[in-house]
């Protein structure tokens, strides 16, 4: 039993550093490359009037960019002559297109819907990085919890108090003061910096390998993740004990 755990740990100390190497450089320095290509389309596009800005271009679908930019290759090898169909069509589109995504973004859904099915939940990458397990997504149907506090699982251990900021867009972290508790639906590598600075982290989401786990046990700091409802339940300025020993999150004032 001694030696299938020693080999287990090793394999697991080889392996999964391997998950953060595919975030960063697949998931952050791919795509960012990917994008900036996409803005430059984006761009193009801009001045002729087709967009209002470079970045309404990722409101358009694949097949629309295509179509957008084969109608201006048309009217440049014209010699501009002539009225494009563009600058009426494609500007009025991406309007109603932000309207649908700002209503998204304010809608946050339930962790869980319908019957849990147990005999499905035994993926283990499910498991490992993101927390689906038959208890917790049972958890997330019953509630998760008291009206004052949450049950998570215990992404690194400890217990501290402080002050909750909910984080739910990266473009909020500037808000994020030292000694607070980040509350968000999960992090990135990207995140990582803000660990240094916060006293604990809860998430909605994510397992024992999720990266706010990882970064959390390198840190030294409690994290319960896998709450399912803290950014619902919790609000910026609240004060909550992360009992991550336990997986609990209390609501204390």
């Amino acid at each position: 039993m001694r030696q299938k755990f020693d080999e287990s740990l090793q394999l697991a100390r080889t392996v999964f550093p391997f998950i953060e190497n595919h975030n960063f450089y697949i998931d952050h320095w791919y795509m960012t490359r990917f994008w900036n290509k996409v803005r430059e389309f984006g761009a193009l596009l801009a001045s002729y009037r087709f967009l209002d800005d470079r970045d309404d271009v990722f409101f358009l679908r694949h097949d629309e960019v295509r179509a957008a930019l084969g109608e201006l290759r048309q009217f440049w090898s014209a010699g501009c002559v002539g009225t494009p169909r563009g600058p009426v069509h494609w500007p009025a589109l991406v309007a109603r297109r932000r309207e649908i995504h700002r209503a998204m973004r304010a809608w946050q859904p339930p962790p869980a819907l319908g019957v849990e099915a147990a005999e499905s939940l035994v993926d283990p990458v499910g498991i490992m990085l993101y927390g689906v397990t038959s208890e917790r997504v049972q958890a997330w149907l019953d509630g998760a919890g008291s009206a004052d506090g949450l049950t998570g699982a215990t992404g690194s251990p400890g217990v501290a108090q402080g002050i909750a900021r909910v984080i739910l867009h990266p473009d909020q972290l500037p808000e994020l003061q030292p000694g607070e508790i980040l509350v968000a639906p999960s992090t990135y590598p990207s995140w990582t910096p803000v660990f240094g600075t916060i006293a604990a982290a809860v998430l909605d989401t994510g397992g024992v390998m999720c990266h706010a786990a990882i970064v959390a046990r390198e840190y030294g700091l409690p994290a319960v993740v896998g709450t399912g409802l803290a950014t619902t339940r919790i609000k910026t300025g609240d004060r909550i004990r992360v009992d991550a020993d336990n997986g609990v999150v209390t609501v204390l004032s």
